[in-house]
């Protein structure tokens, strides 16, 4: 017994300290050929400065910086190396923990680490690979533990996945796009002859998002007697939580990322021997229970990612064991509890993203344990408690996006002799910095903290890998000096919101060597873009400058690229035809508000990653690039405003995701036809084809297939794009949000952002005839309708009462006929309403929102009468047509608006702003401007 007891502390030992140091071990030397495989692992993968993950997710962070390839006897022994487990006989590799470890690269089916085929356990999580999981994972037939989770996997996941016959715990969470196959795995793949005997072996399996057969992994039998139950993303799970009695008192519950919905149950306060509670990822609202208090044996819980509200329960003080705890991302209120202090054995506290309040106690200075300190993206306020800076042990200090304010020497924060990350963006700090500062920064985020100048302790930060400086008052040139600064480290580098006017070269090779992410939006910069260096840069924005020049095609060597903003500049020339390359990566090209000339390249390679493209606002022209057709994810295109010739693209509506089409004031023309049987544009909820040449019917059979505008539940409160987000470790959650600029209630209104529930349909100045079709009255939460200038005839339907969410509704400049239908007085939220200028009769409706709208929504019409008009109803006497009022009248041609399209691109800001901004002036008004511009110009030139 006691060589059994001793056996068991070794091996616990083993298991704690494998991850940071390397220990002798007296079991066989690795064999040779495995020992050279890891080392041609090592060599693959460059790695970045710690902290590269939370390292609130795992206590130990093997660096293979230990493997050492020299030739004593203890080094040259890979199962004495960091991370590695190797059988106590053969001396085989079976386990290998890499759990973040800070690599970075691409893996591929000749990766070494796939010739270690006595693998039976491999964890490479947090860590960041940015590629598909290689189809060789299948030759790890001995895997029974796989853990791939936060390592920015992509793509399809293999089906030789279902050559690993012994898994028993997959995790393949938090990784991006991944999945789309797993669902194709049967039951077979993992040698189960039964369900339930599938149920006891995939006991442990992660996956987000959840795309697995209900038949895969089957939830456990009603009273199975699970002691450590980690049910994260299986199935998925959906509903609320079972009664304890069926959890039969686990000691680890963990439903990570499920479905689960309702409120956290009191009754989990009755789980008295649960150690650690995980209910992260799901859709739990309502308040935190007290009885969690109950729960005293608990060293770990996690309820972030959900949608809790309330306050913080002081119960909690009762978990003195607490050495984790995660409440961020829900909607709690209210200030942190004064008995807070209690928890003295702390390590990592995150309430990030809430809506906590009040002052941060000086109490929280007492948690001596803390290493990790989250309470970024809340309303705090007041100054930050001298306190803080006496927590030796404490390596992350996040307090970005709160409202704190005062006057900090940023020497203070060196007190705190450990830490590294410190977060202070986006607050209301008065930040001084001394010239003298030695202590070495990981992070910095010094955002909105009045500098008016680049600090000049940066030049001897080596160790940066990430830094914000946005929005500042730093004026001027780009120093020289600051281009040298942490090269060989620095990931993700935030100058945005600035005064920045240039570099000190043109043009700016950026040398840092590993970055991923730069950010120069919003200053004053000028000269040729910046070219980036690294082959692996994820996001890459510098929109709203006054850059010049052409794009180089050095930009085809971002093989890694995801975001490209380029938008709001004076950059010119065609774009590169390598665009395409980028594809199988890209997921935002905004290259809008430029002068960019030619045809749009194709924008598909083998593979289209692509979200959002908005190449608005430049002079592109011919078609319409085909290859767009297979860009599946699309959500966002916006093409206007450019000299694009091309019919309708029909091709377009099998693209299932696309919720925003605008193709406004283009030459696009002919007939828009009727769609096929299959669904066309399901997710529509934003069209725009207003300013080009279509003709006919105004496009019916589409209106059927537009099911997003008939009903969807959205969260007032989302926008559109908000899909496209990453977080960052410590900074704000990157969010690139869509925007566009359409005419909305009479005048062109700019969107910075779309918010979720807008629908909008813009068939404006075309020459679209007939009358209005009765399917477009199915579009029921259209919010915004614009069918005017066209040729329309016939009534006004009064089916278009069921358009109940309309706010502004435009049918001015057409030949609609008869009285106003008395029901659309129904239509209670609208506040613009415009039927100028078409030959409608009879008495205008005086009750609802009728009796707010003026004279502008109604001249031109001769037969109407009563308020807001002069004219009284009974009148015998009608005045007689002007002349400027039968120009009004004259039907809409495809060689009227061909002028058009001339008379905007000729005359700039003058016939644009008249025909965009005021659709009360009339076609004929506008004609005659336009002629007596072109006139003051010939003379000019003259």
């Amino acid at each position: 017994m006691e060589k059994e007891s001793l056996h068991f502390k070794f091996l616990i030992l083993l298991l704690t300290c494998v991850a940071s140091h390397s220990l002798v071990s007296t079991q066989p030397h690795c064999h040779e050929d495995e020992r050279s495989a890891l080392l041609e692992f090592k060599a693959t993968f460059f790695t970045i400065k710690p902290p590269c993950c939370s390292s609130a997710t795992s206590d130990v962070q093997p660096k293979i910086e230990s493997w050492n390839a020299s030739t004593g006897e203890t080094q040259s022994d890979c199962c004495s190396w960091a991370g590695v487990e190797c059988d106590e006989v053969s001396g085989h590799v079976i386990g290998l923990n890499l759990n973040c470890c800070c690599l970075s690269g691409e893996m591929y089916s000749n990766t070494s680490i796939f010739r270690l085929l006595h693998l039976r356990s491999l964890n490479l999580a947090l860590n960041d690979f940015n590629c598909e999981i290689p189809p060789a994972i299948g030759n790890l037939s001995s895997l029974t533990n796989l853990n791939f989770s936060g390592s920015n996997f992509m793509g399809h996941i293999p089906h030789s996945l279902g050559n690993l016959t012994r898994l028993v715990h997959l995790d393949l969470s938090n990784n991006r796009s991944i999945g789309t196959t797993l669902k194709d795995l049967t039951i077979s793949t993992f040698s189960n002859p039964s369900v339930a005997d599938c149920g006891r072996r995939m006991s442990r399996l992660f996956y987000t998002p959840c795309a697995l057969r209900k038949d895969l992994v089957p939830r456990p039998a009603p009273y199975h007697p699970y002691r450590h139950l980690n049910a994260a993303h299986v199935g998925p799970y959906r509903g609320k939580i079972p009664s304890s009695g069926r959890l039969n008192h686990p000691k680890h519950l963990d439903r990570r990322f499920n479905f689960i919905t309702g409120e956290v149950p009191s009754f989990l306060g009755n789980l008295t021997q649960l150690k650690s509670l995980s209910l992260a990822g799901n859709m739990l609202n309502g308040q935190i229970p007290s009885s969690l208090g109950n729960l005293v044996q608990l060293t770990s819980l996690d309820l972030s990612l959900n949608n809790l509200t309330g306050k913080i329960p002081s119960s909690i003080e009762s978990l003195v064991r607490l050495t984790h705890l995660d409440l961020g991302y829900n909607q709690l209120a209210g200030e942190i509890p004064l008995s807070f202090q209690n928890l003295m054995e702390l390590r990592f506290l995150t309430l990030r993203s809430n809506q906590l309040s009040g002052k941060i106690p000086s109490s929280l200075g007492r948690l001596i344990q803390l290493i990790h300190f989250d309470l970024s993206f809340n309303q705090f306020h007041g100054g930050i408690p001298s306190t803080i800076f006496q927590l030796q042990g404490l390596h992350t200090l996040n307090l970005n996006s709160n409202n704190l304010s005062g006057t900090e020497k940023l020497d203070r924060f060196s007190e705190a002799k450990n830490l590294t990350v410190l977060g202070l963006s986006s607050n209301k700090l008065s930040l001084i910095v001394e010239t003298n500062i030695t202590h070495k920064y990981y992070a910095l985020g010094l955002g909105s903290c009045n500098l008016n100048g680049f600090p000049k302790f940066l030049q001897d930060q080596d160790d940066l890998f990430f830094l914000d400086l946005s929005y500042n008052s730093i004026s001027g040139q780009v120093p020289e000096w600051f281009l040298h600064v942490s090269t060989i480290n620095l990931r993700h580098l935030n100058l945005s919101g600035n005064n920045l006017t240039s570099f000190a070269q043109d043009p700016v090779i950026l040398k840092w060597k590993q970055l991923v992410v730069i950010d120069l939006r919003f200053n004053e910069l000028q000269g040729s873009v910046p070219i980036p260096a690294p082959e692996n840069m994820w996001y890459y924005f510098i929109s709203n400058n006054r850059l010049s020049g052409e794009i180089s095609p050095l930009i085809c060597n971002l093989s890694s690229i995801q975001m490209i903003d380029l938008s709001y500049n004076n950059l010119t020339g065609s774009l590169p035809q390598c665009l395409s390359n980028l594809s199988g990566t890209l997921e935002v090209m905004s290259l809008q508000s430029n002068n960019f000339t030619g045809k749009i390249p194709h924008l598909n390679g083998n593979f289209c990653a692509l979200i959002m493209i908005d190449l608005s606002w430049n002079k592109l022209h011919g078609p319409l690039p085909r290859s767009l057709q297979n860009c599946d994810n699309l959500e966002f295109l916006n093409f206007g405003n450019n000299q694009i010739r091309d019919v309708f693209p029909t091709w377009l509506s099998s693209l299932l995701n696309l919720k925003v089409l605008i193709l406004r004031y283009n030459r696009f023309h002919g007939l828009i036809g009727e769609p096929t049987e299959r669904v066309e544009f399901p997710a529509l909820q934003i069209i725009d084809l207003s300013q080009n040449i279509f003709s006919g019917s105004l496009p019916s059979g589409y209106f059927k297939h537009w099911t997003a505008m008939k009903a969807f539940e959205t969260n007032s409160s989302s926008y559109i794009g908000d899909a496209i987000k990453r977080a960052w470790i410590f900074s704000s959650d990157a969010t690139f949000h869509y925007s566009m600029r359409v005419v909305a209630k009479g005048i062109q209104m700019n969107y910075s952002k779309i918010q979720g529930y807008l629908t909008l349909v813009d068939l404006s100045s075309n020459n679209f005839s007939g009358a209005i079709p009765k399917a477009i009255g199915s579009l029921k939460q259209i919010v915004l309708l614009n069918i005017s200038n066209n040729i329309l005839s016939g009534p006004l339907p009064p089916f278009m009462a069921k358009l109940t969410n309309l706010e502004a509704l435009d049918l001015s400049q057409n030949h609609l006929s008869g009285e106003i239908p008395q029901e659309l007085t129904q239509l209670t939220s609208l506040s613009v309403f415009n039927i100028s200028y078409n030959r409608l009769t009879g008495l205008i409706p005086q009750s609802q929102q009728f009796a707010t709208f003026e004279n502008n929504s109604y001249k031109g019409n001769l037969g109407l009468c009563g308020t807001p008009l002069s004219r009284k109803c009974g009148d015998t006497k009608t005045p007689s047509p002007s002349p400027t009022s039968k120009e009004d009248q004259v039907s809409g041609s495809a060689t009227e608006l061909d002028w058009k399209i001339v008379c905007m691109g000729y005359a700039s800001g003058l016939v644009i702003g008249v025909v965009l901004g005021n659709s009360l002036i009339t076609r004929g008004r506008v004609q005659r401007l336009a002629k007596n511009f072109g006139r003051r110009k010939q003379r000019r030139r003259r």
